[in-house]
């Protein structure tokens, strides 16, 4: 199906949101639509089409996306949009710290099991990071740099 005749059809249900944060403006727009009969024949199981368009400002420029999801389910829009929301929540709170803090993304250690020690040894300093209320990554390994006894004091 060609995605402006998918746009062409009735939503079952749509959502918007806003939000403000660090001098962005986004807005999220989320449109559930039925798969039409010919497609779920050939596809057993899909429900639903969904399609997620994000637009805002950053850096004073505008921009637009759009991201197509098919699904198995009939979901509310607005219970899509909260979990597409979701799980950018997740890339931008773990992954990118993990790929920017600790360079996950060119590791210096390679081979055998060296990379998945280190990314669990990261998992749990960003864990202890947070539940320390430290504001930033960083600001915790310089904090907690020389303090062994306090990281090892919360293994238990």
């Amino acid at each position: 199906m060609a995605q402006s005749q998918l746009l062409q059809d009735t939503p079952l249900s749509c959502a918007t949101n806003v939000e403000h944060h660090h001098s962005r403006t986004v807005q999220r727009r989320c449109q559930v639509f039925a798969v039409r009969d010919q497609i779920s024949q050939q596809w057993a199981g899909l429900k639903t089409f969904v399609v997620v368009e994000r637009t805002g400002i950053r850096d004073g420029q505008p921009w637009h996306e759009q991201q197509f999801y098919i699904s198995s389910q009939t979901e509310d829009a607005q219970q899509l949009l909260a979990d597409t929301v979701g799980h950018w929540g997740i890339e931008n709170r773990l992954h990118w710290v993990r790929d920017v803090t600790f360079s996950e993304d060119f590791p210096p250690r390679l081979g055998g099991n060296a990379p998945v020690n280190w990314a669990i040894l990261h998992n749990f300093f960003i864990t202890i990071a947070r539940f320390l209320r430290f504001r930033t990554i960083p600001q915790a390994q310089r904090a907690l740099s020389n303090q062994l006894a306090l990281v090892f004091s919360l293994l238990v």
